[in-house]
């Protein structure tokens, strides 16, 4: 018998679609400088003489024209607007959460979100500084984000765990910055970057007088040093597992486990990490930056994952034997195969909530982790598939997240294994 909806009375809830939004500004910016470096590419291959004999080529170029000069600026204002506007409007509403997903009531209507369009959850304390309430931020896999005041922080860290998007079972993906800067930075350099290719432009005109290429060269050298700088002031994605930390930005990509993390320092709008493996000196990293209530909802949310940190389990002989370093993948699988057949080594040195204790502790070399989840696979276990693919959603490691995946289905690879050891 399931159990009861939880109710919660919120008194704000909105909405937004920032990575929407901010698709729509990056696109509307690529376009305004893109489609203007595309004319004047064609213009130097085919020459402006082309305009005057072919009536088509004219026209679409024209078309090109208007796209990037008048539509494409009102695409970026649309993302910008997106992305804090709230649909349906902000307003009071009635969250309930129950075993099927949640369930919001605001002016009259009902809006369902399933459980598996969940990808993630935070609690937003609130601080004298912004002057709010707690919130519950709700990350749906779609990039909508669905924010709501609620009456306490213990109603919210509630509301989490309902809907299973809790620390120990369902990772969270935030992002870190401003979604506007992209496009305040990219307007802000784009004259800038123009002047400065000017006098290269002037150079080569001057030396080659009759060529055509050195407009294209001028076009393209815009667009690249451009499109360089608006990915540079992307957002970062921080992502937050049972298992690490993963940050993403701009052409960087960084994998810290927990275990990796030694003090979490914040700030007023910014979160400092030291991090640094055993017996090796460490370094102070900035991870993310944003408004009060946020970095303090990152701290927790990344305090809490630490100190979930292990089960205690993994003791001889579950972790010897189900590690897979040292065989090959076909012997691997023959040993787990073996060990399930064998009714006294099953009776006496593992069970079966062993095996869930190896696949749910972070803490432990992840090839005894899948070892566990391909032995719960292999003796179909009735609770294997869904509790590996719970593993799965907690993991920030995307390849480990991969790997628990596949093996929720039965079906790891050789390939994907090597990737996860490696």
């Amino acid at each position: 018998m399931s159990a009861e909806p939880l109710v919660l009375a919120s008194p704000s809830i909105e909405h937004r679609r920032p990575r929407l939004g901010g698709w729509l500004m990056r696109a509307g910016f690529g376009a305004f400088i893109g489609l203007p470096a595309l004319i004047v590419t064609d213009l130097a291959i085919a020459g402006p003489e082309t305009f005057d004999t072919w009536m088509t080529f004219a026209v679409i170029h024209v078309f090109l024209g208007l796209l990037g000069f008048v539509v494409a600026p009102f695409v970026s204002l649309a993302g910008a607007v997106l992305t804090s506007l709230s649909l349906p409007l902000r307003g009071s509403g009635v969250l309930r959460a129950d075993d099927q997903g949640l369930v919001v009531v605001q002016g009259g209507k009902e809006h369902h979100f399933a459980r598996a369009a969940i990808e993630g959850g935070l609690v937003l304390p609130g601080t004298r500084l912004d002057g709010k309430h707690p919130r519950v931020e709700l990350h749906l896999r779609n990039g909508a984000v669905l924010t709501a005041e609620v009456p306490e922080g213990i109603a919210a860290h509630r509301l989490l765990d309902r809907l299973g998007v809790d620390a120990a079972r369902r990772r969270v993906a935030v992002l870190s910055g401003s979604v506007y800067r992209p496009l305040v930075t990219g307007c802000a350099s784009l004259p800038i970057v123009c002047i400065l290719f000017l006098i290269p432009l002037g150079y080569f005109v001057t030396e080659y007088p009759a060529a055509r290429w050195p407009a294209a060269a001028f076009a393209w050298a815009v667009i690249l040093t451009m499109s360089f700088i608006v990915r540079l002031t992307r957002p970062r994605e921080i992502i937050v597992g049972n298992d690490g930390l993963r940050i993403r930005g701009g052409f960087g990509d960084r994998w810290i486990p927990h275990s990796h993390i030694r003090t979490i320092e914040e700030k007023q709008r910014e979160l400092f990490l030291e991090v640094g493996e055993a017996g090796k000196s460490s370094r102070r990293i900035a991870a993310a930056t944003g408004d009060p209530s946020f970095i303090m909802a990152v701290a927790g949310r990344l305090r809490l994952a630490i100190a979930l940190g292990s089960n205690g389990a993994g003791g001889p002989p579950v972790g010897a034997e189900l590690d897979p370093a040292g065989k090959s993948f076909t012997e691997w699988k023959d040993k787990l195969q073996a060990l399930l057949l064998d009714a006294g080594y099953r009776k006496s040195a593992v069970t079966y909530e062993e095996l869930f204790s190896v696949v749910d502790d972070p803490d432990l070399p992840p090839g005894q982790r899948l070892g566990a989840a391909m032995a719960l696979r292999i003796a179909q276990h009735p609770d294997a598939r869904v509790r590996i693919r719970v593993a799965a959603d907690a993991c920030a490691d995307e390849t480990m997240k991969r790997a628990f995946e596949e093996a929720a289905e039965g079906e790891l690879g050789e390939r994907t294994l090597r990737r996860v050891l490696d």
